[in-house]
């Protein structure tokens, strides 16, 4: 049973690894202190009402990066861009981070993340830029936090 989880998570790294980064039309949706945050339009989809999915890139300055280290540890002292794939319940007002993966700054991918927990997000964050574009304003869902 192990063995079949184990190969079950590779694949499914594999497909996500897959996904052309590199060429998608990554719309920008904010920028602060620690980095810039961008979002692919093409990749939003409804699995289920009142939940979307996008594809999210965030890239770091060095105020981010170093944010990373101290979280993280040495491993993310190169730390360039992650690229996430988040759902977010519209109605209340929540997240899930359903892979993250990030890069540095020579393009080599490590410390990949799955996690399957909601969780809600503070107003003030980035992601209510986010949750606003895509909830409300694209979708129709949701309302201003």
């Amino acid at each position: 049973m192990f063995k079949f989880k184990i190969i079950f998570f590779m694949i499914g790294w594999v497909i996500f690894l897959y996904q052309p980064v590199w060429g998608r039309e990554w719309k920008l949706y904010g920028t602060d202190e620690e980095g810039a945050y961008f979002y692919d339009p093409e990749s939003m989809n409804s699995p289920s009402q009142n939940l979307v999915r996008v594809f999210v890139q965030w890239v770091y300055t060095e105020k981010g990066v170093s944010q990373w280290v101290e979280v993280g540890g040495e491993s993310f002292k190169n730390l360039d861009f992650c690229v996430a794939w988040l759902e977010f319940h519209c109605i209340e007002k929540s997240i899930r981070y359903l892979q993250i993966l990030f890069y540095s700054k020579s393009g080599e991918a490590f410390y990949p993340i799955e996690h399957e927990e909601w969780h809600l997000f503070a107003p003030d964050a980035m992601l209510k830029t986010l949750f606003s574009e895509i909830c409300v304003s694209q979708h129709g869902r949701g309302e201003e936090i």
